[in-house]
């Protein structure tokens, strides 16, 4: 039980989108410090916004596979194709949820969270965060 617990925490591949998760949500605390002058901590779980957390992490994930066990290797095909999956729901099917928190905001009056998809820049900086990490841990 201790062995399969410390190998979990070495997991190379699991700290590579833990460490690109936490940068794009930490980036987020900090350009919403250089904007508002708030320090808002509780960014760290949020979901929405500049960088997307989901395309760094599965970015991460991918970029670690391909480097460890490299970019040929099955594990590299399928942590692709679901980071296919990820960024591609990132980007339309979590846009389209917030697209209709808005229009329920405004029927209701009642509040949704309404930056709960990316638009295509933030997808792009969470891959290149991932990305790095990936290939730099």
């Amino acid at each position: 039980m201790i062995i399969a617990i410390i190998d979990f925490f070495s997991n190379i591949y699991i700290w590579a989108a833990i460490i690109s998760w936490f940068t794009a949500q930490f980036i987020k605390i900090i350009i919403t410090y250089v904007k508002e002058r708030k320090f808002r901590p509780s960014l760290l779980s949020s979901t929405g916004g500049m960088p997307s957390a989901h395309s760094a992490t599965i970015s991460g994930l991918t970029f670690s596979i391909g480097k460890y066990a490299g970019f040929s290797s099955a594990a590299f095909a399928i942590s692709f194709i679901v980071a296919i999956i990820v960024v591609t729901d990132a980007l339309h099917l979590r846009r389209e949820v917030g697209r209709h928190s808005e229009a329920l905001q405004k029927i209701t009056g009642e509040r949704f969270n309404e930056k709960s998809g990316h638009k295509l820049s933030e997808v792009i900086i969470g891959i290149l965060i991932g990305m790095a990490i990936g290939l730099l841990i």
